[in-house]
């Protein structure tokens, strides 16, 4: 640690203006080091440069960005967000408030987030570009945020500004910004500066009005989107280091008040992740232990912080899905677990003397418990969008390692260079990856040419195509998908939806009833199997079927108009299952649940 303790007596070096022995010491503190000058000169040197770092942040992040402004929706969940959601699309309304605070369509609970889009709608209608600018600019924003806290907390404004433009413009946040069915990432990281800007103006000289002012921050990013629930634990760690108000190794007496004083931010965590927990299970969102077993969990688990530290580095080859291994990888798993306990043994053994490893790595590790697939939603194994601010502990701790490092051996007249160049890098690739995500067909076709088979992207791609009236090259994409996973019920009730109206009424009676064996409340292809069998004079076998939908469905007014004009048999387009999530209808087993 620095040198020159601060005395019981001596000025509190929070600022209060209070001695020490009354003031930190009070909340759980100790005898801490006051914050040092960089003896290089890289120290908080004026207004005017943190004012020029910050435009600089927001410069550079619009000019990446900018290009979204040409983007349209996507087929892949946007729908229901904005283009096909009524609600939103009428704007601000109080019947939109009322939905927006109560409903859990998607499996969570994120009433600003709605508000967010329905606001949108009423400024700019339904112009999906300036939809992504907002995204872009909530964006650029939480970056600025981030850079204020920093520089405010650690007192070194240009390692600060780096950490915010790899923030800025790492690639791997480009699915949580140009994705318009994720603006609670990029609304929810806002809120998540804002409470880390907070908290450094609080830690300076705690009052009501500033504590007021975090928990405020705080509630406001997890109606947003409940990952943030393991806010309150970074706050925790930055009271460590750069904050400084406990020091190394930690006791729990000196712990204890810093602990207390957030509990009403860890009882919102709390609440909030019991209620997600709940909302997500009976929303059918979750995997159960039939699905993805303990055992494929862990090894997923430790091979997805190894590939995401892997892509923290070298950011390629990105896609919108990457597909989940249900059967347990050992050899992967035991190695990526052996790399990760390395890594946590060093972080802990350093922080006497590098303190900003251990946070940055607990930072980074912590923030991606809720998503790392102990608790399996979804078919994802990993997600771009996951790294959104867990990313920024793994980029703190580089940042100040590699600058220590530098100084230590009189080299820091290569930190600049150095950085730029990082910069610079990020910056290109990010620019690249924006421009994946102008369209459907081009974000799914970039993740089928970087990802192995990629069974659900087949089968999402066979959907868009046949809405773009290419069916025969949909049906490819379809018998691709079953190729690779013959068990995916999804892909064999679109394959009998396409092939169906092409007269295949043979064949797609079998995919529909492969489907409703792996899956039987598969309502859509039930029904899909009645209109098949209905088309083929068998008035019987589809009165079945078609009784069996009204019986779980009783509102299904396609099957009751069916049954009415039997023996008839006309036949209707059957009804394909969309790339998107279909959140409250029980019929429908997810493709991809992204709901996180």
């Amino acid at each position: 640690m620095i040198s020159g303790m601060v005395g019981r007596s001596n000025p509190c070096p929070c600022g209060s203006g209070k001695k020490y022995k009354k003031c930190c010491e009070l909340r759980g503190g100790t005898a801490l080091p006051a914050p040092q000058g960089d003896p290089a000169g890289e120290g908080w040197r004026s207004r005017g440069l943190s004012a020029l770092l910050f435009l600089l942040i927001l410069a550079a992040t619009a000019g990446v960005y900018w290009p979204m402004g040409r983007h349209g929706f996507i087929s892949l969940d946007d729908p229901q967000f904005v283009p096909e959601n009524p609600l939103v699309k009428a704007g601000l309304t109080a019947a939109g408030l009322r939905w927006a605070l109560t409903t859990f369509l998607s499996g969570n609970w994120y009433p600003l987030t709605w508000l967010s889009h329905m606001l949108d709608c009423q400024l700019f209608g339904p112009n999906a570009g300036a939809h992504h600018l907002v995204s872009a600019g909530l964006h650029a924003a939480s970056a600025g945020l981030l850079f204020l806290a920093l520089a405010r907390m650690t007192r070194r404004p240009w390692r600060s500004a780096l950490v915010a433009g790899i923030f800025a413009l790492h690639p791997l946040h480009v699915e949580s910004v140009a994705w318009i069915a994720e603006r609670k990432d990029v609304l929810s990281g806002f809120f998540a500066m804002a409470t880390l800007w907070f908290y450094a103006r609080y830690a300076e000289a705690p009052r009501v009005g500033r504590s007021l002012a975090v928990m405020t921050a705080f509630a406001l990013g997890l109606m947003s989107k409940p990952m943030l629930v393991s806010i309150p634990a970074v706050l925790l760690l930055l009271d460590f280091w750069p904050l400084q108000r406990f020091s190394w190794p930690p006791k729990w007496p000196g712990v204890k008040g810093l602990v207390m004083e957030k509990w009403p931010l860890f009882a919102m965590a709390a609440a909030t992740s019991a209620q997600t927990l709940r909302v997500q299970g009976s929303a059918g969102a979750t995997h159960t232990l039939m699905d993805v077993s303990m055992d494929a969990r862990l090894a997923n688990a430790a091979m997805g912080y190894a590939s995401y530290i892997s892509k923290a580095f070298w950011p390629v080859n990105l896609a919108v899905l990457y597909p989940l291994h249900k059967e347990p990888r050992y050899a992967g798993g035991w190695g990526a677990l052996l790399i990760l306990v390395i890594l946590s043994v060093a972080a802990w053994r350093a922080a006497s003397r590098k303190p900003y490893l251990l946070v940055g790595w607990l930072w980074f590790v912590g923030m991606l418990v809720p998503v790392i697939g102990l608790v399996q939603v979804g078919n994802q194994s990993i997600a771009d969008r996951y790294t959104y601010l867990p990313l920024i502990g793994l980029s703190l701790a580089v940042v100040w390692g590699v600058s220590d490092v530098l100084a230590s051996r009189r080299l820091q007249f290569l930190a600049f260079p150095l950085g730029i160049t990082a910069l610079l890098f990020l910056g290109g690739a990010t620019y690249r990856q924006v421009a994946y995500w102008r369209d459907t067909r081009t974000l799914f076709e970039h993740a089928l040419a970087v990802t192995q088979r990629n069974f659900i992207i087949q089968n999402n791609l066979g959907v868009f195509l046949e809405e773009e009236g290419n069916s025969d090259e949909a049906i490819g994409h379809y018998r691709e998908a079953l190729a690779i996973s013959p068990r995916y019920a999804e892909a064999h009730n679109n394959l009998g939806a396409a092939l169906a109206p092409q007269g295949h009424l043979d064949e797609a009676i079998i995919h529909f009833r492969e489907t409703l064996r792996l899956n039987p409340r598969f309502l859509d292809a039930r029904y899909n199997l009645g209109m098949a069998l209905a088309a083929q004079g068998k008035k019987a076998e589809a009165e079945d079927e078609l009784s069996r939908v009204i019986a779980v469905a009783p509102g299904h007014a396609g099957a009751r108009r069916l049954l009415e004009q039997l023996p008839d048999n006309p036949i209707s387009r059957p009804q394909r299952h969309p790339p998107r999530s279909q959140a409250g209808d029980p019929s429908s087993v997810k493709q991809i649940c992204l709901r996180t």
